[in-house]
């Protein structure tokens, strides 16, 4: 092999290696397909928002949702998590108004590890998922009971998040 094409050859393993490297790392995060409707009901209630236009019912007996996939990040400090997103959830009385989500769980827990919840193109998350929010796999749902929620950017708006989306029934073992 000539000089000028094992260097190329060396330059390309690198890029994809560099490639294969920078997709391994990703946050360990949901799923990038698009909800799909699903004939199944969501409903979520914001209350005690600090900002008008929040508090309803947002709701779909057709909510969107995606498979659940079993993401290992290989390159990071995140832990392996079930992930879906869901979408479709409009205001009830405000069609200009809805909910989607990206839900991130352990998997074989009944916990939420990660989670954002973007309503009215505002997104939400919270600190503490463990004590307001359950993973019922025999219920095939995401409850929220109380989850106290605020802004992810400098807005510092907050609320409370009650409800159910439903859990794709289509999930990988231990999901």
């Amino acid at each position: 092999m000539k000089h000028s094409q094992h260097k190329r050859w060396t330059i390309m393993a690198a890029i994809a290696g560099s490639a294969l490297a920078l997709t391994a790392c990703g946050d360990g995060g949901g799923n990038d397909d698009d909800p799909e409707p699903s004939d199944d009901l969501g409903v979520l209630t914001v209350s005690a928002a600090s900002a008008d236009g929040y508090n309803g019912i947002y709701g779909n007996g057709n909510i969107g949702l995606t498979d659940v996939e079993r993401n290992d990040p290989v390159i990071s400090d995140k832990p392996e998590v079930c992930a879906f997103n869901f979408d479709r959830a409009d205001k009830v009385g405000d069609g200009t108004k809805t909910a989607e989500g990206d839900l991130r769980y352990r998997p074989d827990t009944s916990t939420i590890y990660e989670a954002y919840v973007t309503i009215a193109d505002k997104k939400f998350s919270s600190d503490d998922w463990d004590s307001t929010t359950k993973v019922d796999r025999d219920g095939n749902r995401v409850v929220f009971d109380g989850s106290q929620l605020k802004a992810t950017d400098d807005s510092g708006i907050s609320l409370t998040l009650h409800g159910a989306i439903p859990l794709p029934g289509n999930r990988p073992e231990g999901c």
